[in-house]
């Protein structure tokens, strides 16, 4: 794990994770789509696992919050989805060849701007949010990024209601997804310590995000997670080619 060997390596982690945690912190979504494409760029040991793992402190900090605000009917039919998806989301890690795991994940991550661009708005039915919720377990596991499908689903919905909601979502997603790699031999204590080193980034994130909550508007917030995301994933897939 190169990162944990080198400190500019470490830093340029740590601010990339300050960024994705400011704009996840005030829009209540973006943290894996911008985060997963440059750290993959250092290194994919950084990817899923460390990565979804110091991300689960920040939705835990956003969860105490507005937990008064969360949804618990939508909660209820998204978590068990959630979990199905996430067991075909390890499937798919376990059989992809190592040396082309660089490639398909920024396939995925394009994949995952794309329906969060061209796909419009879906009505908040029990039925759209089983098929997110599947989405989410596939998407979070294999790529660290849950949040795609979440954002066509909540793309219209008021943010202090969407920002706990969310928090509660992946907080659930990301401890099914680290089990669910952690018994399919991809995440360890080893890589749970290099999740660790990204936690000061992703306080500093925090703590910055809450205080520009009122000037990050969610359209600005939405540029620049695709943007980054897209930008990265191209470079990434240029690398692993």
């Amino acid at each position: 794990m190169e990162l944990t060997q080198s400190l500019p390596s470490l830093l340029v982690a740590n601010g990339f994770v300050v960024f994705a945690s400011l704009v996840q912190t005030s829009t209540g979504m973006g943290f894996g789509m911008i985060a997963a494409p440059l750290l993959a760029l250092i290194s994919l040991d950084c990817v899923p696992g460390p990565m979804l793992f110091v991300n689960l402190f920040l939705s835990l900090l956003m969860l105490g919050d507005g937990r008064s605000f969360v949804v618990r009917k939508e909660v209820t039919l998204l978590l068990p989805t959630i979990f199905v998806g996430t067991l075909i989301g390890a499937a798919i890690i376990m059989l992809l060849p190592v040396d082309i795991l660089g490639i398909v994940f920024a396939l995925m991550i394009l994949v995952a701007v794309a329906i969060t661009v061209f796909t419009k708005a879906l009505a908040m039915t029990s039925g759209n949010l089983a098929i997110c919720g599947v989405a989410v377990g596939v998407m979070g596991t294999a790529t660290g990024i849950p949040g795609g499908p979440l954002v066509v689903l909540y793309q219209n919905e008021p943010i202090e209601k969407t920002r706990p909601t969310m928090a509660l979502v992946f907080t659930f997603s990301y401890v099914s997804s680290l089990s669910a790699l952690g018994i399919a031999g991809f995440f360890s204590v080893q890589l749970a310590f290099l999740g660790l080193l990204m936690l000061p980034g992703l306080i500093l994130g925090y703590v910055v995000g809450k205080r520009v909550r009122g000037y990050m508007s969610r359209d600005i917030g939405r540029f620049l997670m695709l943007s980054i995301a897209s930008g990265g994933a191209v470079l990434l897939l240029l690398k692993s080619i």
